[in-house]
């Protein structure tokens, strides 16, 4: 009986780990041109320190650590799709519509994370309040 359990948990092991995404290490001359492109734009006075390809089933994503703190994630497209930060985002990280709507409605925060998911967009404020929008900037709700 103990070779059976310990049989199916190998098993079982196996087959866990082989179905989980393959993440690389990626070196810095390595690391696409769209996405240096975009880091140097958008956060200049940011260094690359971390740089993963993550090879999933159906896809691959880049996640992006920045010496200032912000980490970033691309999908396959080399498209950014997520940026989360403890600081205030750069303006031109997020789309206008967007930037309109917090300052008329809150004033006193600023935007330190923002993520497209599904066909909405992601916004979290600094007091951990989220609003959600849809691709056109139109404000949706708050996120419970």
């Amino acid at each position: 009986m103990k070779k059976i359990i310990t049989i199916t948990t190998i098993l079982f092991t196996l087959v866990f780990l082989s179905s989980c995404d393959k993440e690389t290490l990626i070196p810095e001359d390595k690391i696409p041109v769209e996405i240096k492109n975009y880091v140097s734009i958008h956060f200049s006075s940011c260094s690359i320190i971390k740089a993963v390809k993550e090879d999933g089933k159906n896809d691959e994503m880049y996640e992006i650590n920045l010496s200032c703190g912000f980490k970033l994630e691309f999908n396959q497209n080399k498209e950014i799709i997520d940026i989360d930060g403890t600081t205030k985002l750069p303006d031109s990280v997020v789309p206008d519509t967007l930037l309109i709507y917090v300052a008329s409605n809150n004033p006193n925060d600023y935007i330190i994370g923002w993520e497209i998911k599904g066909s909405n967009q992601y916004v979290e404020l600094n007091n951990n309040v989220t609003l959600i929008f849809d691709m056109q900037g139109g404000f949706i709700r708050i996120d419970d």
